[in-house]
């Protein structure tokens, strides 16, 4: 028995020493669930003449390495060549440049790098930034640690010499350099306040006058995000109105181009926004910009300033002035990260620019209190229009009210009854425009009887009654308004205020309005039906109790209605046909002008008859040959016989 026990405690053993070995994965490619790629180095800087070796190891999730080929490339050959798979070197000429290098395995899986070009430090020491190129400055603000790097050329200077080094206007950290012989690199490290200001590192080797030195600027800003704005950039996406700081990385203008008349001034603004937004940082910033005068002597500066805004920044503004003679000049708004240019050209307008003639879209204006007129103007000759846009005034601005231009569009309000007039100037010309404000308008109400159903291509007409205020008629044109003008159209009946012609174009339903003055009354819902097809009734596909002969309310007319089983009402009126007592007999067209009523569509009957007989129950039989004209071309007949209905 013990002997059995030995033997199972001896499989199962082998059993979990088998499960421990299928945890661990297959070191190959296949096998690997998941690959990673490690290269080295990473981030490769070049320089003419370097080789740099080139590796990279693969291992699997549990990390144990896998051996498998790996081809090396670089993306751009133009930039770096790979030599044997086992280094890279860069191409002449590629100074400046970069590209990725790409290690690749059999199964397509890939790692890249980065590879910068730049180019070969001169001998002695030299400030460089971590991507191994040449600076002469660098920004640095509000951070407690930061550094500066120098390059020691050859470096067994280092061997031989303790380099020295200077910080002034920073703070000294509290280990201020690091030496790296074996890279020939000095590090010189300080704390930056959070205030604007400039400091400089020095670091320096060797003995008396053979000994190299180099210096480094610290500037001390905040980062600034600026951008040229105003209404000659409202095409830009959020550059016509102030951009805010969320604006400003993707969306700004560094050039502003202008021109000017002589003897005239111009102002400019450039939004510059801290990424903070932080007060301390607004502070800082005032001193971190300026303004700076390149070349020209047409403009001189007038005046120049801050405008703060809160939790963004401030407006750097720039008012200059120009002088009586034409010219060119140029100013920088210098930042601690851009550089914005405006560009000022200063041309005599009055002569190179003549205007003839001034032009405008009314050359009288009536319209009632309340109401508005878009006015237009011009000049000839047109190219002159943009840089002598007439100034329109009212001589009376408490009659009427002068918008603001909108390209070469003014809108004009009546503000109270009265006449006066517009002057116009442009250019020594001048031009008036008489002005007269009426009453305004009290109400727009529709006249009864307005059909609101309408067949397919038929036209009818419609009533409106507008009030002024002292309750007088309308004296203005009304314009008709049609909700879906493909289904319904609508327009003022030539001359005639109160009548509006009213088309239907196809079936479907949509809404009319009139509008008097800027006043408009209630939407009506106008519903379209398609043209019926001709139709014959019967008393099998008629409905007898909805089917009957009545007079009108008028007792002149009479009214023949007869229903059809599917629900069609159709009514047909025989004008002057009823003189009372019996409706007996055959009532012509010709003699007693008809109308049908087809689902509230109501149109004429052009011609056919109408016969009524009664019959020895009470009954009366209706028989009817009708042509009912929509249009001159859209008709449909009606027909029926002896169709029984009640009287």
């Amino acid at each position: 028995m013990k002997l059995y026990r030995n033997i199972i405690f001896f499989l199962i053993a082998i059993l979990c020493m088998g499960v421990f070995v299928g945890c661990n994965e297959d070191e190959t490619l296949d096998g690997a669930s998941e690959v990673y790629i490690t290269l080295n180095p990473m981030d490769i800087t070049l320089r003419v003449g370097d080789t740099i070796k080139i590796s990279a190891v693969v291992t699997n999730l549990s990390g144990n390495r896998i051996e498998t080929p790996i081809t090396w490339t670089v993306l751009d050959e133009d930039v770096a060549k790979v030599l044997g798979d086992t280094a890279i070197v860069c191409v002449t000429g590629a100074q400046g440049k970069e590209t990725k290098l790409k290690a690749e395995l059999v199964n397509g899986k890939y790692a890249l790098t980065n590879v910068t070009v730049t180019t070969n430090l001169p001998e002695g020491i030299t400030p460089i930034d971590e991507s191994g190129a040449i600076i002469s400055s660098k920004h640095s603000y509000n951070i407690t640690h930061d550094s500066v790097l120098f390059a020691v050329s050859p470096k067994e200077l280092l061997e031989d010499f303790e380099p020295q080094y200077t910080i002034e206007g920073l703070e000294p950290f509290r280990i201020p350099m690091t030496v790296y012989k074996d890279k020939g690199l000095v590090a010189v490290h300080y704390s930056a306040p959070r205030a604007a200001g400039e400091g400089k590192i020095t670091v320096s080797i060797g003995d008396g006058s053979s000994a190299k030195t180099a210096s480094c600027t610290v500037v001390s800003a905040p980062k600034l995000l600026a951008t040229f704005y105003g209404e000659k950039f409202a095409e830009m996406p959020y550059l016509g109105t102030r951009p805010d700081r969320s604006v400003l990385p993707q969306w700004f203008a560094y050039t502003n181009e202008s021109s000017m008349d002589i003897n005239s001034e111009m102002t400019i603004r450039v939004a510059i926004n801290t990424e903070s937004g932080a007060l301390e940082d607004i502070e800082a910033a005032y001193s971190s910009y300026h303004w700076e005068a390149i070349s020209g002597s047409a403009v001189v500066i007038s005046e120049k300033y801050e405008e703060f805004v809160e939790n963004q920044g401030f407006d750097a503004v720039l008012t200059v002035r120009a002088g009586i003679e034409e010219g060119e000049a140029e100013f920088h708004c210098i930042t601690s990260d851009t550089v914005l240019v405006a560009t000022f050209s200063v041309q005599d307008y009055k002569n190179r620019y003549p205007v003839d003639k001034i032009t405008v879209s009314h050359e009288s204006i009536k319209m009632p209190v309340g109401d508005f007129i878009m006015f237009t103007t011009g000049v000839e000759p047109i190219a002159s229009y943009a840089y002598h846009k007439p100034v329109v005034v009212a001589e009376n601005p408490n009659i009427i009210e002068v918008g603001e231009y909108d390209g070469n569009l003014i809108i004009l309000k009546g503000l109270e009854i009265g006449e006066t007039k517009l002057i116009l100037t442009s250019n020594g010309k001048q031009l008036e425009v008489p002005v007269t404000i009426t009453e305004g308008i009290k109400s727009v109400l529709w006249e009864k009887g307005n059909q609101r159903v309408l067949f397919a291509g038929q036209s009818v007409q419609w009533g409106v009654d507008a009030r002024t205020t002292s309750d007088g008629p309308n004296p203005y044109e009304v314009k008709w308004i049609s909700s879906d003008t493909s289904i319904l159209k609508a327009a003022q009946v030539d001359k005639d205020n109160t009548k509006g012609i009213i088309t239907a174009v196809t079936s479907g339903t949509a809404t009319i309005i009139a509008e008097v003055a800027n006043v408009r009354s209630d939407d009506v819902s106008v519903k379209v039906i398609d043209l019926p097809a001709d139709q014959t009734y019967t008393s099998s596909n008629t409905d007898y109790d909805n089917t009957i002969v009545i007079p009108a309310e008028n007792e002149r007319d009479l009214l023949v209605y007869v229903a059809l089983i599917s629900g069609q009402k159709l009514t047909i009126t025989l004008t002057g046909a009823y003189s009372g007592g019996s409706y007996d007999g055959t009532y012509q067209v010709s003699s007693y002008p008809a109308s049908v009523n087809i689902d509230e569509a109501e149109a004429p009957v052009t011609s056919g008859y109408v016969t009524l007989a009664s019959d020895n129950d009470g009954n009366v039989l209706i028989s009817f040959d009708l042509i009912v004209s929509v249009t001159s071309d859209k008709t449909f007949t009606l027909k029926a016989d002896n169709v029984v209905g009640l009287q």
